[in-house]
């Protein structure tokens, strides 16, 4: 337990934009690993991934600029992104610099992952075109492990309060999954009804950690931005989930042999 309090000491003396990174290449990892299995190009994946969260964390700045609006027209505005009063120099501190300072901890961890939901599933479909049954587990646990992680985080820097737990549930989400994964490939022989079992498994635990996060979040103050975001994602869940079974279950014709092939043609 000592270990785990001087762990959670550290954590508090590092700078907010440091941990956002080792968050972000958290996912990064888990978004890699889950396209190996569909032997995704590794450049892709990782310029997708990159891409994403970069756009994901436009959109997370954004959404706190308009909800902390007030706090923001406080400051002045200044063409010049520093001030200098003796030896001391500080950035970003001023209009409208301070809009890109995110280093500040200034990011609606909701919105970037509603976001980072979207986007990664646009590129899929529309950018790469790629089969969404390969994509769907690794973008959605992608997503959640990070923002799980990032319930962790809060939980710690505002005192253990009990986001701590609240995220180490959804990092457990994805333990449960990755455990069940091997353990259906190790009993399971037959790579089709392995394909069946795994894919309803893995969507019934998306479907309820989706209720899950949004019942935090319900059951908390929220604006009506982020009321609208929980809304999509919630309907994201349940829609793609939809596709990703009829991906699923769609027929996909086999050539076993030439024979074969002969055989139909001369019908």
């Amino acid at each position: 337990m000592e270990y785990i309090f001087k762990l959670a000491e550290f954590i508090q003396t590092l700078h907010p934009l440091i941990v956002f990174i080792v968050i972000f290449l958290f996912g990064m990892y888990v978004f890699w690993r889950g396209c190996t299995e569909s032997r995704k190009n590794r450049s892709s994946v990782f310029d997708m991934f990159l891409v994403s969260g970069f756009l994901s964390g436009v959109v997370g700045r954004t959404i706190y600029v308009m909800l902390e609006w007030k706090q923001f027209t406080s400051f002045i505005w200044y063409w010049i992104p520093y001030e200098k009063y003796g030896d001391d120099v500080y950035l970003f501190r001023l209009l409208p610099w301070r809009f890109f300072s995110i280093w500040d901890g200034g990011l609606v961890i909701l919105a970037m992952f509603v976001a980072l939901l979207l986007i990664l599933t646009f590129y899929s479909l529309v950018v790469k075109r790629w089969r969404w049954k390969h994509m769907f587990f690794p973008i959605y646990f992608s997503s959640t492990s990070m923002i799980g992680a990032s319930f962790v985080y809060v939980g710690i820097t505002s005192g253990y309060n009990a986001w701590v737990y609240k995220g180490l549930i959804l990092i457990m989400v994805l333990a449960i999954f990755f455990l069940l994964f091997k353990f259906i490939y190790k009993i399971i022989k037959d790579t089709l009804t392995e394909k069946y079992v795994l894919g309803y498994i893995g969507l019934g635990i998306v479907w309820i950690s989706s209720i899950y996060i949004s019942y935090l979040y319900l059951t908390s103050e929220l604006s009506m931005i982020e009321s609208i975001l929980v809304g999509i994602f919630l309907i994201w869940s349940l829609v793609m989930g939809i596709v990703f079974v009829s991906d699923l279950r769609r027929a996909r014709v086999r050539i076993q042999s030439v024979s074969t092939v002969r055989s139909v043609t001369a019908q």
